[in-house]
């Protein structure tokens, strides 16, 4: 029982980690739509469950858009390391991001966190 149970700490702490990291990059994309005449790339935050991760992101805000209609989803670094199996599943390999989504307990924290929905913590957009 008590790997149930740590799976579910974990799930629960990727969830919250990650939802933390989009939440910045929603104020990033807020600066970036001021710009978004003189650029097609912006640079985002990695939104792996490691609160430690600095790497960063370069996509458009086309497709940031796109990863972001689904309130389970984040894009990550493209490497196993960024990626946490037992509370995600990578959805989408392309060259300078993944696309994972959360499963279980911790797709229903990550869509209730997500600020675009209209869950306990998100407002609807």
């Amino acid at each position: 029982m008590q790997s149930l149970t740590d799976a579910r700490e974990r799930q629960q702490r990727a969830a919250q980690n990650q939802s933390l990291f989009r939440e910045v990059n929603e104020r990033v994309k807020d600066v970036n739509d001021s710009f978004h005449v003189f650029t097609t790339l912006s640079e985002w935050v990695c939104e792996c469950a490691n609160k430690e991760c600095v790497e960063r992101i370069e996509m458009s805000p086309r497709d940031y858009e796109r990863v972001r209609r689904h309130g389970a989803r984040f894009f990550v670094f493209p490497n196993d390391e960024h990626v946490w199996p037992d509370a995600e599943r990578v959805v989408e390999r392309l060259g300078n991001y993944w696309v994972v989504e959360k499963i279980e307990l911790a797709a229903k924290i990550a869509t209730q966190r997500d600020p675009r929905s209209d869950g306990p913590l998100g407002i609807h957009t």
